[in-house]
Formats: structure tokens, sequence, C-alpha cells
């Protein structure tokens, strides 16, 4: 048998759940004395530990304290069971009837256990309606009564649970691995989880899935959930080095499930504070690129967007201004609508043209899209007004370029054309997340995008957009069959399909080394050119270069969302 003392060496910052621990507690329960806490030799169903001795919580039958001593106790301080390590970084354990002779609970991690007193273990015990661990058939708890749940009969981690049973592991869960039964949902794993940066997530799994929503993006990296069945899986996923939480040193991602919200906390080791502020021009993020043939603006040479040719409503109605400040700090939290959902890419463009969503009988139940006049700079009201691309005086707004949010470094925001076809959609908004390939090629700039999101408001549609695809407004990604760009005083606008990506495309060609780097520092020198004379839309064709990583028609999943104000505040 082990010595039953924890040694001081044991990381704290890796064992936190529903409540945080104080410096003080996680300082004590790495220094108690081994003999401190044992329960006394003339009243073994007793401890002398207090209410405010830290300990370890383990949820199974019924929930259990261990203590760093060796003993194991119900919330009432009476003794149940021993604890013994069976590793020599005393890490892992199992938990033994206390005359020895049977294993209750084996292969108990305690470096993912929640550290909790016997006063605030109550707080930290999952929100369900009832939990257990898989204990073995053979083990018997010989003092106090459980709660009464009978013992589980056997089945598999995968398999779904009825609402009338709790399921079982085949092997001896530690808490990432409890599962936890709420009505006819058992969840698979823990929804409090800490993890180094670079490390893994453990897999959480909702089985008895009626219906399930992410409701949330903080945690940007955490891979999208798979849905076979009735079972919905959160895939492990991997903390990127540079990530900071926006609060503190945990990360909630948040879930209905059947009905009901779940909160799954990430606590990351080391990640203590709030992430300094970062230029919209500076992300760190991943891209890829495209072919030489690719029209990645308007894509086809068919006819342009219909914000051309589209015929005006015969009323005017005056685009309401808000209050509402817009923010320029902060990640909001994007909240998928189960919507229409699917898979596509990305290409490019910005015609200049009056958007479609500007007509007052295409706008729908968000109103007109923003329309300028043919600077771009100064809104027009009058949303009757024809197109600069017809010869009229309604343009496109440059205050609709691409942008990023400081505190929110792998999410991009813009405004998007969407096909024709599926009308109705404009003010709506789609989370695009990028794969790591491209539809006509896969470079190292598709790569380096694989998991951004983009989330795009609809301002426009367009005959030649496919299904699946969004055309990205970006400054010099080609302006199409229409032109109406002459009034912003902009240089060149490089090829008319495609726009100044395309053009370096063809000038560094697309098999030289380091394609990623060189296809961006083409762009780069590009947008300094063309928008000299307009900070704003240079700032736009930037996006490309730095967030996009000059990546050209890269593959996405999509879903729809909520609309963030960010968007909402320049639509």
């Amino acid at each position: 048998m082990k010595h039953q003392f924890l040694k001081s060496v044991l990381a704290l910052s890796t064992v936190l759940a529903f409540v945080n621990c104080s410096d003080d507690t996680a300082e004590a329960i790495n220094n108690l004395d081994p003999s401190a806490l044992q329960p006394s030799e003339n009243n073994p169903g007793t401890t002398t530990t207090s209410a405010d001795d830290p300990c370890w919580l383990i949820t199974a039958d019924q929930p259990y304290l261990i203590y760093p001593a060796g003993i194991v106790t119900d919330l009432n301080g009476t003794v149940l069971a021993s604890f013994v390590f069976t590793d020599d970084s005393y890490t892992t354990g199992n938990m033994v009837s206390i005359d020895g002779s049977s294993i209750i609970i084996s292969n108990i991690k305690i470096d993912e256990l929640a550290i909790v007193t016997r006063e605030t273990a109550s707080m930290a015990l999952p929100p369900s309606s009832s939990a257990t661990i898989d204990i073995p058939a053979s083990s018997a708890i010989s003092t106090p009564a459980s709660s009464g749940t009978e013992a589980p009969t056997s089945s598999t981690n995968d398999s779904p649970a009825s609402s009338s049973s709790v399921a079982q592991q085949d092997t001896p869960a530690s808490s990432a691995q409890q599962v936890v039964t709420d009505g006819k949902l058992t969840i698979s794993g823990s929804l409090t989880q800490t993890v180094a940066k670079n490390a893994k997530t453990t897999e959480v799994k909702f089985s008895g899935v009626e219906n399930v929503t992410r409701m949330s993006w903080n945690a940007w990296w955490l891979e999208e959930p798979k849905q076979s069945g009735d079972t919905y899986t959160i895939p492990a996923s991997t903390v990127p080095e540079h990530f900071q939480p926006d609060d503190g040193n945990s990360v909630s991602e948040f879930f209905k499930v059947n009905g009901k919200d779940y909160e799954f906390i990430i606590t990351i080791s080391g990640a203590t504070s709030k992430p300094a502020s970062s230029s919209s021009q500076q992300q760190q993020a991943k891209s890829s690129s495209s072919q030489q043939q690719a029209k990645s603006s308007s894509s086809q040479q068919q006819q342009n967007k219909s914000s051309a040719s589209v015929a005006p409503s015969s009323s005017s109605v005056a685009k309401s201004s808000s209050s509402t400040q817009v923010v320029t700090s902060g990640c909001p939290a994007i909240k998928t609508k189960g919507g229409s959902t699917g898979t596509g890419f990305a290409s490019r463009y910005w015609d200049g043209c009056k958007p479609s969503c500007s007509w007052t009988n295409n706008a729908g139940s968000a109103g007109p899209a923003k329309q300028c006049s043919a600077n771009g700079k100064t809104e027009n009201t009058d949303y009757n007004a024809q197109s600069v691309c017809n010869g009229g005086s309604a343009a496109t707004c440059t205050s609709q370029i691409p942008f990023t949010v400081d505190g929110c470094d792998n999410i991009g925001f813009a405004f998007a054309a969407v096909p024709a076809s599926n009308g109705g959609q404009c003010g709506k908004c789609f989370q695009l997340t990028f794969t790591g390939k491209g539809k006509y090629e896969t470079k190292q700039n598709h790569k380096a995008l694989a998991g951004k999101k983009l989330i795009v408001m609809v301002t426009n549609i367009g005959a030649d957009v496919n299904q699946g695809q969004f055309d990205v407004m970006i400054p010099g990604g080609g302006v199409g069959l229409y032109n109406g760009t002459s009034g912003y005083g902009w240089g060149s606008q490089g090829d008319t399909y495609g726009g100044l990506l395309s053009e370096c495309e063809k000038e560094v060609g697309y098999n030289a080394s380091n394609l990623l780097t060189k296809r961006k520092e083409c762009l780069v020198e590009k947008c300094n050119k063309s928008f000299s004379s307009d900070a704003t839309a240079k700032q736009g064709c930037l996006f490309l270069a730095n967030f996009m990583e000059a990546a050209g028609n890269p593959n996405h999943e999509y879903t729809e969302v909520e609309c963030p104000e960010v968007l909402k505040q320049k639509y």
C-alpha cells in the first residue's frame, strides 16, 4: 500500500470545478500532516475533520469527500472508506472499503477532481437529479447507506442511457469520466475540466438527446459538436498556446440540451489575466489560398449582384438610427438559431453597387441595409435612390468593411451576399467555420485558417452565388461584372474576378515555397498602394491578408446565428 499523503508538488491549478478554491485552501491541502485526519481508533465511523478542511469531491452513487490523509467521508463527515494511492506521482488511487477487502471505485485521478470543503461541497455538485460513477458490483460500502440508488446495470460509455437507469462505464471512471443522469439525458464526461495550454480537453457526451443548440463560442477552439442518433458529442479539443480567457483563467461554453442550459467550464492552467488588446490587423490565424482560374469576387462571369438591377420600391422608409453604442472591445457571445446549416466556400467581392437589401421591398424585418453616397462615406437615406452601377447615387458604405474585435482574436465579422435563389435572407447572420481546405486548391494559407470563424450578415444577393457560398464584401476583392467604385477615389482593384489577391496568386505562383508568407506580403503591398488615400478601405483589404491569411475561396461549414450587436450597428 502506498503512503496516503499527497505530495506538495501536486499541481492544484489542475483541480478546479464548479466552485473556486482559494489560495489558502490550496496551500492547506498540499501541506496537511499525513495522520492529521485519520479517524479515531475507538470511533472508526467518525472523523475529527472540520467543515472547512480541504478535500476532493467525487460523485458516484453519492457524493464522497476524499481527504489527503486517506479517509473518505460523506457530506456529514462520517467515514465511509479509505483512499489508497496507486502511483508514484500520487495522482491516482483507489477507494477501498474500510476493512480493505474490496475496491469501491478504482483509478480515481485526484488532479481531475474539484477541491472543496465539507461546507462548500454541496455547491459543487452537478445540477442533476442523480449521478453515478461505475462501481464494481462486488463492492459494497459497509457504513451508512447511500441515497438509496440501486446498483446500475452494466452498459458501455457510448450507449445512451434510458430514463430509468444510470449509464455505466466498462472501466472505472475518474471525475473526467463521470456519468450524470438528468431526466432522459445522460452526460458522460466532466462539464468542469482543467486543461493546460497545448493539451486536450476530455470528450463529453450527451446521450438521450432530443434537441441541442450550442449557445456560445467563447472557447472558439472547442471543436464543433457531433451528433449521431440521440448522442451528441463534444470532441476532445486542444487549447491553443496563445489562448487567454476574457475573464480570469476560466472560459465557459453554453449548450441548450433538451431545452435545458448546461455550462461547460474549462479552466486553463497558466491563464491568469485578460488578454491584451490586439490590433484587428495583427491576428494570428489560419488560412489558405485559391487558384488562378478561381473567380472569388462574383465567382462567375454572369450577372452581378442584384443590387444593380432590382427594381426600387415605390415607398421610402428612412433608416432609423440607434442610440446603442457600437461595441469595440470584448468578444460577443455568438448564439445559434437552429436555422439553415451546411457546407460551402467563401468568395470575395466589392463592386460598390447599392446593396440589394437597401431596397425597402427586399429588407424584411431587419429593415433596409445602410447605403451611402458615391464616395462610400456619407449615408444616403433615400432608399428609392438608384444604384451607382445604374447611374444613380446609392453605393456601398465603406463602414461595412470586414473587421475584428479586440479580445476576439479568432473570430472575424463581415457582410456578404448569398444566393438570390435563397430569398428573404436580408439581415440574417451566419457563422462560417473554416475547415482548412480550399474549393480550388489547398495551400498553407488554407491550412492556417482552419478553425477560425467568420460571422457574416447578409446585405446582398447574387444570381452568380451558389448554394453554400458566401460572397464576402472585401475592398480589393474584385468588382465582378459591374464596377461602382469610381466614386471612392481608390487605385487599382486588381483582377475583375478575384481582385488584388488573384493578381498576387499569379505573381507568386501556385507551387512556390512558403506561399503563406509570400501571398500575404504581396497582398499587403497592393492594399497599401491601392487604398493609400482611404484608411478605412485599406483596413478592410488588409483583413484578407491578415485575418484571412490571404486565403482564396476557403471551404467552410456554416450555421445560422443570432446577429451580434457589432454587425447590427453597421448594417
